[in-house]
């Protein structure tokens, strides 16, 4: 049989024992178990693991610099069309953006909005992208700055607590 010792409530051992094992350890605590392990919690009705430790301050903020930038490059919708927002995508819609500035001569701009399907941008519509994902991004950033102060000044201490920040929405 399989016995689980405890010392103060706390699982310190489990061993296969034949019966009379009690003879063997007469200086321990055991209970047969099949279920317990070192570490687990002994209530006197039976072994459970113990709860998870509390997230420390440098796991709450490497969690909410990943949820900025999941947030952040999730996408957004403009004008009813979702429009991506990774980095890769921000960075054509600003070199999109400094084209139709320094060549007024182009009068549109052939976007792949999404894979596969194909648009022509005027400037106005190229310019509302890119100030929509512009404002989308700093949102993100502005909240990964007021979560972070908030985790610093001990207001937030879980994981939770940054899901349910005022992160911007995503399409």
């Amino acid at each position: 049989m399989r016995v689980a010792f405890h010392k103060d409530g706390v699982c310190t051992h489990v061993l296969n024992c034949a019966e009379g094992w009690e003879d063997l350890f007469p200086d321990e605590a055991g209970v047969a178990s099949d279920t317990a392990n070192v570490g687990d919690i002994w209530d006197e009705t039976g072994f459970h693991s113990p709860a998870p430790p509390a997230p420390t301050s440098a796991d709450l903020l490497a969690y909410a610099a990943d949820k900025r930038w999941l947030v952040e490059t999730g996408g957004i919708v403009v004008s009813g069309e979702s429009i991506r927002t990774d980095e890769k995508s921000q960075a054509k819609i600003t070199g999109a953006l400094q084209l139709l500035a320094a060549d007024q001569t182009i009068t549109g701009i052939d976007w792949e909005a999404q894979p596969g399907v194909w648009v022509t941008l005027d400037a106005i519509t190229m310019k509302n992208i890119g100030v929509a994902v512009g404002r989308h991004v700093q949102a993100c950033f502005s909240t990964l700055k007021s979560v972070q102060e908030e985790i610093t000044s001990g207001a937030i201490t879980t994981y939770a607590e940054i899901d349910n920040a005022a992160w911007p929405a995503n399409s």
